[in-house]
């Protein structure tokens, strides 16, 4: 069992290098292939594996500095709102709130002494800011507001606008007694872009004590520069740009050099996302000829309403080269060791490659040698009908030489011709015949090939396919030989038949005179012995009679010397007077032969009425012969515009499927239950379909075991014109 599956696997790899190593183009394509492909594909690994793992080891870092950044700017705000929160409880601060919530009193000098105390209060206030503005100089201005948004101090003292209604809503969550910061306040003509940062000041009202109570603001200003600089001093890397949102979506600080603008950055998903609360990464997508894919890291900054945004280009191109480069030295290892590793592979492949060319060419060799001393013309040809190999003998046969016939279409060389007698010959085609039906034609002796010089040779003829491995037709092979002397044979044959027959006949008629006198008692009476011997001599002599003139019809017909006349008939006439001749025999076997018409039109044929009556006789004898007692035979005939046709049908024995391509074979008579009934001798479908052929037309035949057959003859009214050989080689043509 191992060394045949060893056998089986060398075949099989053999052939395949067989088949590689035929040509150099495959041969270059295996080098290709096996050199360059696996380094390709191996590039493409590292580089994939590299770019992976170096853009997760990055990712991974991003979430790191975004988690630093976020917790710095936490404290830096958390720092600036627990100053303004220090500064809520200066006494000055509750007081000056405290008086500017006092009712204005009825009386002048009341509400005068009144306005003094609110004065100083303001300013010492204001003296309270100017101290906490010294010491916090980030802050922009610092503002001291009543409830209702009234400004009642400012550090530096020249901010004076008051909150005009709809008061903000940082403004009301400082009254609501919590710390708030603003959305980002556009620059003004005064100020730059800023964050607003509030604190409630707690404040107990004046008496009378059926006043509210209620608190008063606090207020900061925070310039986004300064933001920006707590950004600068966050270590994010060369590669990594911080973006600040606020809970209005706009910008706070970002890079000017960034990757992206203002507008791209407050419409990311991931703004979205991290204001609403969540952290996360991820990737946006880029244009692709940018070769590059932002990752985004995001989360919100706690204790504030802000986002945070960290974006990281990936540049793929970058990381594609740093690996090549990195991995050089182990990529120029690889193809070295694939080189010669396919350097031995082709060597082998080509050493084996000389080797079976060596013995193809023996081969060969030994091929042209045995096709050079066949006596008989070989000639093979290719898938397109060109010829392929030409041997001497077929070079002989035909006059061309065999340089001349290689690659030409080989009917531009072989030249061959069907003559059958009292028809015009044709140009058969064996080649073509044999590769579509893909089986063996043998033809005898009815071709006549023409050679070039312009003589007439009779060869016999032998086409096989060639077949590949799966059954498909590649070519096919001929083999042609001189056919003279066989053909002289069979013309000595049918001379020898046709004298024996005119010398026989002339005696069995001269019998069948005496017998018939004899029978008809004009000699004499006869006992019932002596006429039962004579009655079997006359039939015996009645068909000799009818062999003779069978055999004289073949001859004449294979020599050529059948001639037909050439006249109008009416083949329902015909039929009519057959089937009333067929009666009495066909009672003999108690049978039924009836005539069917044709419907409209009539049955007028051009042909010989002798023989064409022959030819019906002949299918409703056999009709008769091969149908049991008691079955039924018809005879109808079907007309139309160019042709009559005419069948026989019969409830006989039947014929087998594979038996009914010899019914038109001479001297053959096929087997059945029946066939000692009567004397035949298997000459008359073979007359009959040469006599229907010279009158141009065709006969079929339908045939089922144990049910029945059918004879389908097919005559056209009007005969065609004998056709001219025009598709013959020009050279050929002038010759004959």
């Amino acid at each position: 069992m191992w060394t045949s599956l060893r056998n089986a696997v060398s075949r099989r790899v053999e052939a395949a290098l067989r088949w590689l190593t035929a040509s150099v183009i495959r041969s270059t394509a295996i080098f290709v292939i096996l050199t360059f492909v696996p380094i390709l594909l191996l590039t493409y690994y590292i580089v994939a594996t590299s770019v992976r793992n170096t853009a997760a080891d990055e990712a991974r870092a991003d979430l790191q500095v975004r988690d630093f950044a976020a917790s710095l700017l936490q404290a830096n705000f958390q720092g600036e709102r627990e100053a303004l929160a220090g500064a809520a409880d200066f006494t000055s601060l509750k007081r000056a709130l405290a008086l500017a919530a006092v009712p204005q009193p009825r009386y002048k000098w009341s509400q005068q002494r009144l306005l003094r105390r609110q004065q100083q209060a303001d300013a010492e206030a204001a003296a309270s800011l100017a101290r906490l503005h010294q010491r916090r100089p980030e802050f922009l201005d610092l503002r001291l507001y009543a409830p209702s948004g009234a400004l009642l101090a400012a550090a530096p003292p020249t901010v004076t606008a008051s909150l005009a209604p709809p008061l903000p809503a940082w403004f009301q969550q400082a009254v609501a007694e919590h710390a708030s910061a603003s959305p980002l306040q556009r620059a003004n003509a005064t100020a730059p872009p800023r964050l607003e940062f509030a604190a409630p000041v707690e404040y107990i009202p004046p008496a009378p004590s059926a006043l509210p109570r209620d608190d008063g603001v606090l207020a900061a200003a925070l310039p986004t520069a300064v933001v920006a600089a707590w950004v600068r001093h966050i270590n994010l890397g060369p590669d990594r740009f911080l973006y600040l949102v606020d809970a209005g979506r706009q910008l706070v600080t970002g890079p000017a050099d960034g990757p992206f603008t203002p507008a791209q950055v407050t419409a990311l998903p991931a703004t979205a996302a991290a204001l609403a609360g969540r952290a996360g990464s991820g990737a946006v997508e880029a244009a692709m000829w940018r070769l590059e894919s932002p990752a985004v890291a995001y989360g919100p900054v706690p204790g504030t309403r802000m986002a945070i945004v960290l974006v990281r280009p990936l540049r793929v191109g970058f990381y594609f080269f740093r690996v090549i480069y990195d991995k050089l030295a182990l990529i120029a290892v690889i193809i070295f060791l694939l080189a010669v590793a396919t350097g031995l592979l082709l060597r082998s492949a080509f050493r084996y490659y000389q080797r079976y060319n060596r013995e193809v060419e023996s081969g060969r060799a030994k091929t042209e040698a045995l096709l050079g001393s066949i006596g008989d013309g070989v000639f093979a040809v290719d898938g397109e009908s060109r010829i392929i190999e030409f041997n001497r003998a077929a070079a002989a046969l035909t006059g061309e030489s065999e340089s001349g016939a290689l690659g030409r279409p080989y009917a531009e060389v072989i030249a061959l011709l069907e003559e059958r007698p009292g028809l015009p010959p044709e140009r058969p085609d064996p080649v073509r015949q044999a590769m579509a039906q893909g089986r063996t034609l043998r033809v005898l002796r009815s071709f006549t090939l023409l050679r070039r010089d312009g003589a007439r040779l009779p060869v016999a003829v032998t086409a096989a396919p060639v077949t590949d491995e799966h059954g498909g037709v590649q070519g096919c092979i001929v083999v042609f030989s001189d056919a003279s002397q066989e053909r002289e044979v069979d013309r000595m044959k049918n001379e020898f038949i046709s004298l024996a027959s005119h010398q026989l006949r002339t005696p069995m008629s001269g019998v069948k005179g005496v017998l018939g006198l004899l029978l008809e008692k004009v000699l004499g009476p006869l006992n019932p012995d002596q006429e039962k011997y004579l009655r079997r001599a006359y039939e015996a002599n009645e068909r000799l009679i009818a062999l003779v003139n069978d055999l004289l019809n073949i001859s004449r017909l294979e020599q050529g010397s059948l001639l037909l006349r050439t006249e109008s008939l009416d083949l329902a006439d015909m039929l009519a007077a057959l089937v009333a001749e067929f009666q009495p025999r066909a009672a003999r076997y108690r049978q039924e032969v009836r005539l069917e018409g044709g419907g409209e039109g009539d049955a007028v044929v051009r042909g010989d009425p002798m023989r064409l009556r022959e030819v019906f006789a002949n299918l409703l004898d056999n009709a008769i012969k091969y149908t049991p007692e008691g079955g039924a035979i018809a005879v109808r005939w079907r007309a139309a515009p160019l042709s009559v046709s005419v069948e026989v049908s019969d409830s006989g024995v039947g014929i087998a499927p594979d038996k009914i391509p010899g019914l038109f074979v001479k001297f053959n008579r096929i087997p059945n239950p029946l066939s000692g009934r009567e004397f035949g001798t298997g000459l008359g479908l073979y007359f009959a379909r040469s006599v229907v052929e010279l009158h141009h037309g065709k006969i079929d035949v339908a045939s089922q075991p144990g049910v029945g057959t059918t004879f389908r003859v097919s005559l056209p009214r009007q005969p065609p014109a004998p056709a001219a050989l025009d598709h013959l080689p020009a050279a050929v043509r002038v010759a004959g």
